[in-house]
């Protein structure tokens, strides 16, 4: 299954539109099937993501095919991911890139970890453990977004900014406005800090 969806991950996200549309379509249908379906694919993607570390062509599409999952709301129905680990995987992925597009991803998978939260649709994961990782992972992937802020790359804070408001918009209504009418890409580090400090708990930000 891992050197399948290494090779998938390039149809369902660089190909052509018609292709990409088809290839996610099937991806979807093929995880609707049974819950065994779902968890070999989520934790294919997990391993590809460690093992093809360095691998660009095979890591920022598996990237935004996770992130896919969690927007189509698969990923949470996965019942074996570390969440934690997941995180620390992104984070590697994304560390000292120079590809934005890598760190586009890193972004999306990180809202989709932090999304988990404010859905009530999540699958219960098979153990304890995995179950206190999850929530570990959660406040992981926050403390991400929130460092991502301080990016010297206007355009990755608006990336950021982009999945903050879709994250907190469906759980904060005033937090959504007060990210209106700033340019983030260009705002002064002393605002960003305490949007960061606001959006973030505080055991993610120690």
């Amino acid at each position: 299954m891992d050197e399948l969806m290494a090779g998938f991950v390039t149809s369902a996200d660089t190909g052509n539109e018609d292709l990409v549309i088809a290839s996610r379509a099937a991806l979807s249908e093929y995880c609707e099937k049974s819950q065994e379906n779902l968890d070999r694919v989520c934790a294919a993607l997990v391993r590809n993501l460690n093992n093809r570390q360095g691998q660009d062509r095979v890591v920022v599409p598996t990237l935004e095919i996770i992130a896919f999952m969690f927007y189509v709301g698969a990923f949470r129905r996965c019942t074996e991911i570390d969440y934690k680990n997941l995180c620390l995987l992104v984070q590697k992925s994304g560390y000292k890139t120079g590809n934005v597009r890598k760190l586009e991803a890193c972004i999306k998978v990180y809202g989709g970890i932090t999304g988990i939260a404010i859905h009530s649709d999540r699958t219960p994961l098979r153990t304890a453990t995995l179950e206190e990782r999850r929530a570990q992972g959660i406040t992981e992937a926050r403390k991400r977004l929130g460092a991502l802020m301080m990016h010297p790359w206007p355009r990755v804070r608006s990336l950021v900014i982009d999945e903050l408001w879709g994250l907190v918009s469906a759980e904060d209504g005033d937090a959504a406005e007060r990210l209106k009418g700033v340019d983030w890409g260009k705002a002064e580090k002393g605002p960003i800090k305490a949007l960061v400090e606001e959006l973030t708990p505080p055991s993610a930000t120690a």
